[in-house]
């Protein structure tokens, strides 16, 4: 399982519905979403995180947060899901976009999705296509938080 992991970390369609990410690299979560003719992108930039949904090739809606303010959760690497989220504002609504995968089936797939909300309430839930999600499992979000001066502890999250 370790070896498909790793082949994950790295691989990353060349078809993506956007390919707005500056790099494969740059990439956290690119995928159709069910049930529509929609895409999800969250790209991992130099200076920001980039959320986009809508169309593909055309988003209807584009968020940027700099890494400062972003609510971002890395996987603390225990647990039998490997997981991450990160969570976009635009007024009082807010995007909070998962990964994730079992890494200990080995017949697993990648998963991701958004939770729409506003405020505290529930709006939406919207899932990637099972098996196309293109998920990154790299440590871009990571890095931009570090270039923005945090680091993570477990314990007590972001700090500086």
């Amino acid at each position: 399982m370790i070896i498909r992991f790793s082949a994950l970390a790295v691989a990353l369609s060349t078809g993506a519905a956007f390919a707005a990410c500056s790099s494969a690299q740059a990439s956290f979560l690119s995928c159709p979403v069910e049930g529509s003719g929609k895409w999800l992108e969250v790209c991992a930039e130099d200076q920001a995180a980039v959320y986009r949904y809508g169309p593909s090739g055309h988003p209807e809606l584009e968020l940027v947060a700099q890494y400062g303010p972003l609510e971002y959760a890395p996987w603390p690497g225990v647990g039998r899901s490997v997981w991450e989220t990160v969570t976009f504002y635009n007024g009082s609504y807010s995007y909070t976009v998962t990964i994730s995968m079992d890494r200990m089936d080995e017949s697993a797939w990648p998963e991701g999705g958004v939770t729409l909300r506003n405020g505290g309430t529930d709006l939406a839930r919207l899932d990637c296509r099972p098996q196309e999600a293109q998920v990154g499992w790299t440590e871009g979000l990571t890095m931009g938080k570090a270039r923005a001066g945090l680091r993570w502890d477990p314990g007590s999250g972001w700090t500086r």
